[in-house]
């Protein structure tokens, strides 16, 4: 899950609880927030991004380094191939053989790689967490000064004037979270 995939799903959660809880009244005060904005522009969301580009990178390392030996083998088996015809093919167990190797490390690497890609986004979303437990906490504090029903996402907006608070939302996460910790997680590996 993205990072403004999750925050975006937060805010709908907090503008529902908050809908089904404000009482019923002639006039509701909505405000609303743009909260893929609020991690964008954040410095807490900056630095989760810029934690997250350093992992990938780390993992993009990693699958070249595996995949590299594979390349060589390869093109060293598309060697071997070429002028061969089925039938001499079908003779060269040897050679059958070191397909079927080779077709077996490309699907490790696939594998692998697969397992990176979640990894990544676990790691993505322990890390968004920790920043929307805070934010919860923030967007509470406005919705109690402003006397507000409902916090809306930006984006649901699609006819109205409601009170923007992004950038006080931003101005508070700034005062309250400049980083979290941003591990990488590591799925096991079946055998």
């Amino acid at each position: 899950m993205s990072i403004y995939k999750s925050f975006y799903l937060t805010a709908i959660g907090f503008a529902a609880s908050l809908v089904f809880s404000a009482s019923a009244m002639a006039q509701s005060t909505i405000l609303v927030v743009d909260t893929g904005r609020v991690l964008r522009d954040s410095d807490v969301g900056k630095h989760i991004k810029r934690q997250l580009d350093t992992i990938g990178k780390s993992m993009e390392s990693e699958a070249k380094a595996k995949a590299s030996p594979l390349e060589s083998k390869g093109k060293s088996l598309e060697a071997k191939l070429k002028g061969k015809s089925v039938a001499s093919l079908q003779g060269d167990t040897a050679l059958q053989a070191q397909i079927q190797s080779f077709k077996k490390d490309q699907q490790a690497v696939q594998v692998d790689l697969a397992y990176k890609k979640k990894e990544l986004q676990i790691t993505e979303g322990k890390a968004v967490q920790k920043v929307q437990e805070r934010l919860r906490v923030i967007l509470k504090a406005i919705v109690a000064e402003r006397n507000a029903d409902v916090v809306l996402e930006r984006s649901l907006v699609i006819y109205g004037d409601p009170a923007d608070v992004t950038d006080t939302v931003i101005s508070r996460l700034n005062n309250q979270l400049k980083t979290v910790p941003v591990s990488r997680e590591r799925l096991p590996r079946k055998s």
